[in-house]
């Protein structure tokens, strides 16, 4: 059987039972869906939860997605016809933005923990302290494959406009100059104290951090440049830091500005800006299946206890038949050690391999 038409099947079986929870306001989104590609046609509307998730049990796209704009006509086009409403706030982490040597195809634990770092990083870094937003404004969804998205509903975000939306990912992501950050004073070199709010007082912070807890070599590979002098006078250095004196060692706001750059590049968020900078953007809809894994996109609830390829998986243990391309190996609900050929397997294993292109099914 085709294989994408086999998957098809699946999720429609999976729909009729299940369903799918509809985002606020659905008769304002505009949806998109796909079957060869994640998104071969936009411009769907949806009046309704009902009529989603009837539309998903009978043209079952393996991909669908819907907009973080609210439209007053979600469905027509060109784009400016629709007349934009608001839109939510929403950040995507995916494993291939992480400057990590990892197999994004069939991900391992070890490796989409690294992207949920970086998820919590944004939330307990900057969303709520910086940001102001409260925990329970902050909905996190793994993206059913190999990432995470976070949704931001609130009213105080429905009027940002795109500069808006850039400004923030600039933030998050580090994209500052760092010399703002240190003035001349007189003779003196002043700079944040470590009890300050935002990228200062992170920034002081950090640094005693580094000289408190790790050696000059250690330091250095962190900086980006050796820190020798610093060390010398490490004690007055930390001192005077949190003082906002930043000349206890014979250090240039030059080599300053170097080091707090190195800094910014280590504590920024990696995630795709895109994604939040376009308002036009359609995100992947959560409670939906992904048709690349067969794994559902859902609410994480709490982020430190969810691990995504033992608590997405929705297909159940029944064996069915398909013909795996290659010997394989990867994590789904345990180890999985798969030889070449023909077999009968768990569904929720056959899913995955299928829809990771790695085997074709047979019944």
């Amino acid at each position: 059987m085709d294989p994408k038409r086999w998957l098809q099947n699946r999720f429609s079986e999976y729909y009729k039972k299940n369903g799918v929870r509809a985002p606020p306001d659905i008769a304002r989104r505009e949806f998109g869906a796909g079957i060869q590609k994640k998104i071969d046609f936009r411009h769907l509307s949806f009046s309704s939860e009902q009529e989603l998730s009837r539309y998903l049990e009978v043209t079952t796209p393996l991909y669908i997605s819907y907009s973080a704009a609210h439209y007053d006509h979600p469905s027509i086009t060109p784009m400016e016809a629709k007349r934009l409403r608001g839109a939510d706030l929403i950040f995507d982490f995916d494993l291939g933005d992480l400057p990590v040597n990892c197999d994004d195809h069939m991900p391992t634990p070890e490796c989409l923990n690294l992207v949920k770092g970086e998820v919590v990083k944004l939330i307990e870094d900057f969303l709520i302290p910086d940001f102001g937003f409260s925990r329970n404004e902050i909905l996190v969804f793994f993206s059913g494959n190999k990432g995470y998205h976070i949704h931001i509903r609130s009213d105080s975000v429905q009027d940002l406009d795109q500069r808006a939306r850039m400004e923030i990912v600039d933030y998050v992501s580090g994209v500052m100059n760092p010399m703002k950050f240190l003035r001349i004073v007189g003779k003196s070199i002043h700079g944040p104290k470590p009890d300050q709010c935002g990228w200062g007082g992170r920034f002081a912070r950090r640094l005693i951090d580094i000289l408190e807890n790790r050696t000059p070599e250690e330091a250095r590979k962190i900086l980006g440049v050796s820190v020798k002098k610093v060390y010398e006078r490490k004690d007055q250095v930390i001192a005077g830091i949190k003082e906002g004196i930043w000349d206890q060692a014979p250090v240039s706001r030059e080599k300053w500005s170097a080091i707090l750059q190195s800094l910014a590049l280590e504590m920024s968020v990696k995630l795709d800006r895109n994604v939040t900078i376009d308002m036009a953007r359609l995100i992947r809809l959560p409670t939906s299946l992904h048709g690349s894994s067969g794994l559902i996109v859902n609410d994480v609830g709490s982020i430190d206890k969810f691990r995504p390829l033992d608590d997405a998986i929705v297909f159940g243990r029944n064996y069915v038949r398909i013909d795996v391309k290659r010997d394989i190996s990867f994590y789904l609900g345990g180890d999985q050690e798969i030889k070449k050929g023909e077999q009968e397997l768990p569904e929720f294993v056959a899913v995955y391999l299928v829809g990771k292109g790695e085997a074709i099914p047979l019944d």
